[in-house]
């Protein structure tokens, strides 16, 4: 089997929660990209890729496009699908970044591979160890009342863990985590992320104060490169710490827990590259005894069942993850994948096992 061609096309979801943000800006649409890879035996994979705001990613939609259809895409007809130590090899060595761009074409082989041998796409990289993944859902960071409203809504459809966005003042990050927890209930797990927010001393005064509220999680208090500052946070508050904005890669994560940072580590398909590169994260962290779970990156069902073929795989993972977004984004071109009760189990039809509308997409041949 040979790579014939790879297309890619841009497409735009929005946020049916509009006015969500997080303390570095804000946005109610997202750019992503849809890549079609065909073969010559006429089995072909979908992916998706996500570039995320800019001030996020410092990276563009119109970037990620030209690189698929006019760098990575061409390099790699001809190749065998199945080769994908040697295709990541040969796009690595084309750019050094472009991660999302990458992360795309990641997807569309897993696809791919899995139409081809009739599997679900988790049965490529070791099979299931659990059938299904507890999940977290985000809030974005609204005035503290209308928070807990919007959180309680969201707990009232099943979900017993939510990611509430901070980073303003004190007293309304307390006064949002305070009213979450009241509308919530005791039982429901809460993580805070600050985005890079805070010095580690106003880390520290900000989650000490949130203490009554039990946060179980606060993610990335400060900025990236500082994991002085933020094993200062780690070594003073009691919720883990995770590390999100800090880790890119494999040698990120090396980096982080070598220098204490972090009790758990956020693996992200689009901005480490893919599902082949997000394991060789995580089997760092496993060897280093540091947990991790599956970060978000809002925008496709797509994605999001990518997210859970990874999270039924992974043999250390114990925590929530942020594999839900999709809900909340209007004009999404995939379906036949849902959060049920706060849970969400992978497809089991082959490869990602979502239905995309190609002729939406203009991808249908």
């Amino acid at each position: 089997m040979r790579i014939t061609k790879v297309r890619a096309v841009p497409h735009t979801v929005h946020n049916t929660l509009t006015g969500w943000k997080i303390s570095t800006g804000g946005s109610d649409t997202h750019s992503l990209i849809f890549i079609r890879i065909d073969t010559d035996k006429g089995v072909f994979g979908v992916g998706v890729a996500s570039p995320g705001q800019i001030f996020i990613s410092g990276d563009t939609q119109a970037h990620c496009l030209e690189m698929i259809n006019q760098v990575f895409g061409p390099a790699i007809v001809g190749t065998d699908p199945f080769d994908i130590e040697a295709i990541v090899s040969e796009l690595d060595g084309l750019s050094k970044g472009v991660e999302r761009a990458k992360a795309g074409i990641d997807l569309a082989l897993y696809d791919l591979m899995g139409k081809a041998l009739a599997v679900p796409a988790n049965a490529l990289f070791g099979g299931a160890v659990r059938e299904r993944v507890r999940v977290t859902r985000l809030m974005g960071m609204y005035a503290p009342k209308e928070m807990a409203e919007k959180s309680s809504a969201i707990v009232r459809k099943g979900y017993t863990a939510l990611k509430l966005k901070v980073g303003t003042t004190l007293k309304e990050d307390v006064e949002r985590v305070q009213r979450v927890r009241e509308a919530v209930g005791p039982d429901v797990t809460i993580t805070i992320d600050f985005n890079m927010h805070c010095t580690p001393k106003e880390a520290i005064e900000r989650i000490q104060k949130m203490d009554p509220y039990d946060v179980a999680i606060a993610e990335q208090p400060v900025k990236d490169t500082n994991l002085r500052g933020m094993a200062l946070v780690r070594q003073n508050v009691r919720p883990l710490i995770l590390a999100d904005e800090s880790v890119h890669s494999a040698v990120d994560a090396l980096r982080v827990i070598e220098n204490e940072a972090a009790d758990v580590l956020s693996l992200k398909i689009p901005k480490m590259g893919g599902i082949f590169k997000v394991r060789k994260v995580a089997a760092v962290c496993e060897a280093a005894g540091v947990g991790y779970l599956i970060g978000t990156a809002p925008g496709s069902r797509l994605l999001d069942a990518a997210n859970v073929h990874l999270a039924v795989s992974l043999r250390d993972l114990s925590l929530p993850c942020e594999i839900g977004e999709f809900e909340r984004m209007g004009n999404d071109p995939c379906r036949g994948f849902e959060i049920v009760e706060g849970f969400s189990t992978p497809p089991q039809r082959p490869g990602l096992g979502v239905e995309v509308d190609l002729t939406k997409l203009d991808l249908g041949s």
